[in-house]
């Protein structure tokens, strides 16, 4: 089968390095970034290896707003060079990977005039820096218009608002996407490789990896070495260069995430004030959720397990219950995520002023470092990280990645094969577009190896993701552990309050016969599952979902009071 391929292998090819056969590139970080370089650099004729310490996309890369777009925020700031070149990339994802990157309307309401000249002038300043060339010009809509759009919104109390466009998309599977095709151009890819130590040089460098699976350790040789690690970058310069001083200050940014009963929402996503009225949340539409984010605070914690506080969690609820009125509480939460902004240190201040651009800086002979930057532009660090690495071995090939698509060639032919086998297999729609979405072309492999292991059944009830996926991602995407399964393969960890090991789950029972595991091992992937959703939530896996009829009559409550 396509994708990622066999982790043993990629583990015995990046062992079989040496100083006389050594890699072009190895790319230690798994994330957006790294994927990024290695889909640049393989493009471009370079052997490259990637290594990352935990599972691809573990670390910020699957803790986004799920957001690709320009930064209306960023307006404040005056990075108009940041969101320009934002929305330029926003709209060349939306045509390389159309499955992904989805069009979402954002409605803004507003409720004083002060706010809608405010909101006016900077969404004609948006549509400006993108050239006019946005998915549509923003406009004014009225208090009924706005909460036609946004059935959340209490009724009578919004004088109007605005619509304007961006984007959305599954921050995990946009990695996997570059993965999968750096693959396809040879790059030897491996999760759960820890780097322990660099070594630089001015024509060999040296990487020790120890496989975290087993502890078996490996050198990994290459001519240039990039460190793509995020808010693991310091840690990483660390080890080439002792006493290097940091360079990052990391930012926390938590999300929660809601039924889509619990948060009244049809297509349109929403932008509120906080309950500070300091910054904007986002309340989106998002696979079968509602997804409620971001924050923005210094952090100085562990990097390895940020979770979401007490306080963090009742700041956003308090804000969604001032501008909707409903009522939430913890036990609404279905999951929650906290995730590290890898910021450049600049001035004394709040990390909410410090800037979203991107650095390239010289960490050893060898080696370079990348970080800073969004996800949106990706594909742009990507490009002027492997710009200088090419330029320094030699290859005088520019990059090909504007052109190269991402999960599939003909969306429209997808749409109907997939829907065809779909129907054999009595898959309803939404499960059909789930798959298209997650995995591209793959969703025929996936839809094939559900008819011939009979695995179409759903592998959480009441969700999207089925049986046949457990196996797929076993085989041909590296899942390693439950978790990486859960929490990133499918995100049933983010959309069921159960974490995906509720009653009837199966994720579980297939993932441990696909990789042989003893019942022992399951018992210890189960509860590692367990225990690391839990400390990032902040809340109880096994805590019940509120009845139903809890949330629609709190709905009623707040109709009928105003």
């Amino acid at each position: 089968m396509s994708g990622l391929g066999n982790r043993t292998e990629a583990l015995e090819r990046l062992a079989a390095t040496s100083a006389q056969d050594p890699l072009d590139l190895l790319v230690v970080g798994g994330g957006i970034t790294g994927a990024g370089i290695a889909l640049d650099a393989s493009s471009r004729g370079l052997s490259v290896g990637l290594a990352e310490r935990l599972d691809f996309a573990s670390g910020t890369s699957s803790k986004s707003s799920k957001l690709v777009h320009g930064g209306l925020r960023y307006l404040e700031q005056r990075e108009f060079a940041l969101m320009r070149e934002a929305c330029t990339e926003r709209d060349l994802l939306r045509r390389l990977a159309p499955h992904l990157v989805e069009p979402v309307a954002m409605a803004l309401p507003v409720s004083d005039r002060k706010r809608r000249v405010q909101f006016g002038v900077g969404l004609w300043a948006y549509d400006a820096l993108a050239s006019f060339k946005n998915m549509k010009i923003h406009r004014h809509v009225t208090g009924p218009e706005t909460e036609a759009l946004v059935p959340a919104l209490p009724r009578g109390k919004v004088r109007g608002g605005f619509v304007f466009y961006d984007a959305k998309t599954d921050d995990v599977r946009l990695v996997m996407e570059n993965l999968v095709q750096a693959r396809r151009y040879g790059a030897c890819l491996v999760n759960h490789a820890i780097v322990r130590d660099l070594v630089g040089g001015r024509n060999i460098c040296r990487a020790q990896v120890e496989d975290s699976v087993d502890a078996s350790t490996l050198e990994v040789y290459a001519r240039r070495i990039v460190v793509a690690a995020g808010v693991w970058a310091d840690r990483l310069e660390s080890l080439a260069r002792e006493g290097a001083p940091p360079r990052l200050r990391p930012s926390k940014g938590i999300h929660l995430v809601f039924r889509r009963e619990a948060i009244p929402l049809i297509d349109t996503a929403a932008f509120i004030p906080d309950i500070e009225r300091r910054r904007m949340l986002f309340v989106i539409p998002w696979l079968d959720a509602a997804l409620v984010g971001t924050t923005d605070t210094a952090y100085e914690g562990p990097l390895d397990h940020p979770t979401v506080e007490e306080d963090d969690r009742d700041y956003v609820l308090d804000s969604l219950n001032k501008v909707f009125g409903l009522g939430l509480e913890a036990q609404d939460v279905a999951g929650a995520f906290a995730g590290l902004r890898p910021l450049i240190q600049g001035k004394a201040g709040s990390t909410a002023d410090l800037s979203r651009r991107h650095t390239v800086y010289e960490i050893a002979d060898g080696i370079v470092g990348i970080t800073g930057g969004k996800m949106t532009t990706y594909r742009r660090m990507a490009k002027d990280v492997t710009d200088r690495i090419a330029s320094s071995l030699g290859n005088s090939q520019r990059s090909k990645t504007r052109w190269i698509r991402l999960g599939t060639t003909d969306h429209d032919r997808l749409r109907a094969e997939a829907a065809d086998r779909g129907r054999s297999l009595d898959l309803d729609e939404g499960s059909v577009a789930h798959l298209i979405r997650a995995y591209g072309d793959r969703a025929l492999d996936v839809l094939d190896l559900a008819r011939a292991e009979d695995l179409a059944a759903p592998l959480v009830p009441g969700y999207q993701p089925i049986a046949a996926e457990a196996v797929y991602c076993a085989r041909s995407e590296m899942t390693v552990h439950l978790n990486d399964l859960l929490a990133r393969r499918t995100r049933l960890a983010l959309l069921d309050r159960n974490a995906g090991i509720g009653q009837g789950a199966r994720g579980l029972e297939l993932m441990g016969s696909a990789l042989g595991w003893s019942r022992t091992e399951r018992k210890t992937q189960l509860e590692a599952h367990r225990a690391e959703v839990e400390r990032e939530r902040g809340l109880g896996v096994a805590s019940p979902v509120p009845p139903r009829r809890n949330l629609l009559e709190r709905a009623a409550r707040r109709l009928r009071t105003g």
